[in-house]
């Protein structure tokens, strides 16, 4: 049977619409709007890693991934993004840097990387939103486990999201893809998450799974919700 929460979220979710909207890139020119995103961002605290990213790469055209850009309703412009890579094709980039323990490569993985919001105005928002749609959008590819890799002191910034270090707690790996800069490998399971934040209560729980953000990725959290039901109602009948 679907999950209570689920049936729960699809007959009386509460809604809530953004002053943004959170797209996948389609043309160069969507891509070059994140590179932007990113040199702006990064260059703030990393100049020499913002030089790297100002221009799209290899990674932003393969199939492996998808480039999120959130686009701000009163004037259209690009706000922020974040990428995902399912490792399909190819093995993710932080695997270029660290071998994965055999037990997390199981199944299907994903990193979560390159965000990058290049103004401080909606910042906490933004980012937990593109890290939802990152999530929902994990979830819609049947992906198992995703990654991140923060360097410090951004790795404080995700405690509240209470994800597992891949390596000893605040242990961190140089990263060939991020500029050899030192960085915490965390991870979480994209399906177990869920009932984890609910039994330690907390509060993350209801933004991302029991409010439904229309904006993000043409409603990815309703249609994923509702696929999952439809498939678990015929494998019961």
């Amino acid at each position: 049977m679907p999950s209570l929460s689920a049936v729960n979220f699809l007959s009386d979710s509460s809604s809530q619409l953004l002053p943004f909207w959170i797209a996948i890139a389609q043309t160069d020119h969507e891509l070059e709007l994140a590179a932007k995103a990113r040199h702006l961002a990064y260059g703030k605290h990393l100049p020499l890693l913002g030089a790297k990213l100002a221009l799209p790469d290899t990674d932003d055209r393969h199939p492996d991934s998808a480039v999120l850009l959130a686009f701000s309703k009163l004037d259209g412009s690009c706000i922020g993004t974040v990428r995902v890579q399912i490792a399909k094709q190819q093995q993710l980039r932080l695997e270029e840097s660290f071998v994965l323990p055999k037990a997390l490569k199981s199944g299907r993985i994903a990193e979560i990387s390159r965000l990058a919001i290049p103004a401080r105005s909606n910042g906490l928002a933004l980012r937990l939103m593109l890290i939802k749609a990152a999530y929902w959008y994990s979830r819609a590819n049947s992906v198992d486990r995703c990654f991140l890799c923060v360097r410090f002191p951004v790795d404080r910034q995700y405690r509240r999201f209470e994800l597992e270090d891949v390596l000893q707690p605040g242990e961190f790996v140089e990263m060939n893809h991020i500029g050899m800069i030192p960085h915490r490998i965390l991870w979480f399971d994209v399906f177990t998450i869920e009932a984890r934040w609910l039994l330690s209560t907390n509060p993350l729980h209801s933004v991302y799974f029991s409010s439904s953000h229309p904006d993000l990725l043409q409603n990815i959290q309703m249609r994923t919700l509702q696929l999952e039901t439809q498939s678990k109602l015929r494998s019961i009948g």
